[in-house]
């Protein structure tokens, strides 16, 4: 029993470790000279903004933004949901032996927009994750569900995924 703890302590702080650096690089790049022409000053198009292809646009619900295929950033496991496909707020999670679906309820959650949800999978299994918590970049190009883990527990996995 007491391996078993070490090797989920483990891959906690394996993904919470992947997620601050995936979070402390995406901020990072050089300055954008895309607005300006040859000789520095500004050309037409500078105030023109693209969103990212497949992006909802960022006045919608948490939700509304979430709406699309997403996969996971990690490696595959046997207990991975590798794929997330969210529509209409119903979500439908698979792995290489898990597949799950659930239904996505708003929330906030420390003053922020979030969305809930509790995946029934098949077996009526769900890989120790228990509620999950949704929480997504500002330019909804990456989500992240926090799971609570199971009751009396210490917490359980954070599925991290990028816009298929």
């Amino acid at each position: 029993m007491e391996r078993t703890d070490v090797v989920v302590r483990k891959a906690r702080w394996t993904a919470a470790a992947t997620l601050a650096v995936i979070a402390m690089t995406a901020g990072c790049g050089s300055e954008s000279t895309s607005g300006k022409a040859a000789d520095g000053t500004a050309s037409v198009t500078a105030g023109a903004t693209k969103e990212p292809a497949g992006t909802a646009p960022s006045h919608d619900t948490l939700i509304e933004r979430a709406a699309g295929t997403w996969k996971g950033i990690t490696a595959p496991t046997d207990g991975s949901l590798d794929t997330l496909v969210i529509k209409d707020g119903k979500a439908t999670a698979k792995g290489a032996k898990l597949s799950c679906t659930g239904t996505l309820m708003p929330a906030k959650e420390d003053g922020q927009e979030s969305a809930t949800i509790t995946y029934k999978c098949q077996g009526g299994k769900d890989g120790g994750r228990g509620p999950g918590h949704l929480k997504m970049k500002p330019d909804s190009s990456a989500l992240a569900i926090d799971f609570d883990g199971p009751s009396g527990g210490w917490g359980g996995p954070v599925d991290s995924y990028r816009r298929a």
